[in-house]
């Protein structure tokens, strides 16, 4: 009666801890969808979906890239979009912790958001200029970072066509505590197949 009672309660504890888990796991799933209610422009979503495009066409791309005074220019058709597009993934003002930090004007050809004053986020300014079909053909963005350790700017834009990415820039510096300011500029443009 004794071992019983002992595997009953061992049964009994390990079902909890599975409701237990179970619970959360659901918690956590209704928290994310009710972080998905988009505020402002769904530019992650709109950048993802361009990523997984890129990836499976592999787009000809003409790539400038200046660091300091080493430039390049490159004709590719191998890029790990995600990786190349990632701070326009940043840029995006969906975060929950975003949610009532951006002054927002929109009109049915644009969207501008501003960070509001005392606020110090890193995205700064997000516009995005629609055409008549109400889908974004340009993109800018303005990110700044300033902290005891690091500063950068970033201006980033993209320029879409037919709804498809057409040609985008990063333009920008960095500067450590301990370095010197290191300017940076990237420009890409793509010849889609047709």
């Amino acid at each position: 009666m004794f071992l019983t009672s002992i595997i009953l309660y061992y049964q009994l504890f390990h079902m909890g801890k599975i409701l237990l888990i179970s619970l959360l796991l659901i918690g956590c799933a209704q928290s994310d969808n009710q972080n998905s209610t988009k505020i402002y422009f769904d530019l992650a979503g709109l950048v993802s979906q361009q990523i997984t495009e890129l990836n499976k066409n592999q787009p000809l791309t003409h790539k400038n890239l200046l660091i300091e005074d080493n430039e390049e220019a490159i004709n590719t058709t191998k890029i790990n979009w995600q990786k190349e597009l990632d701070l326009f993934l940043q840029a995006d003002l969906n975060k929950q912790s975003y949610q009532l930090s951006y002054n927002k004007q929109e009109t049915p050809l644009m969207a501008i958001y501003t960070l509001k004053e005392h606020e110090s986020l890193p995205v700064r300014t997000l516009k995005i200029i629609f055409d008549k079909d109400n889908t974004p053909k340009h993109i800018e963005a303005f990110m700044q970072v300033k902290n005891y350790l690091y500063e950068s700017e970033k201006n980033l834009s993209m320029d879409f066509d037919k709804k498809q990415l057409k040609s985008y820039q990063i333009e920008g510096w960095q500067e450590l505590f301990v370095g010197k300011k290191k300017r940076f500029k990237i420009n890409g443009l793509l010849v889609h197949k047709k």
